[in-house]
């Protein structure tokens, strides 16, 4: 499994982003449906959470491109 995975992230870089974010996204969603029972949270957790994702976001979107770059 490992080894299609990394073929895919190969061939298809920022795809693979897309699904690890989608993926972090559906987990931080169920741990808060679990642990607060639901989705709406406000102040500054909910920023917090949104920023957090868009960083990481944009840093493995630049690795993905660094790591193409590389590869030419």
């Amino acid at each position: 499994m490992y080894k299609k995975w990394n073929d895919f992230y190969e061939e298809h870089p920022y795809w693979s982003v897309w699904i690890i974010v989608g993926v972090s996204s559906g987990v931080t969603i169920l741990i808060e449906y679990i642990v607060n029972r639901d989705f709406i949270v406000s102040g500054e957790f909910l920023e917090s959470g949104f920023y957090g994702m868009l960083f990481l976001t944009m840093g493995l979107l630049l690795l993905a491109r660094r790591r193409t770059k590389s590869k030419k």
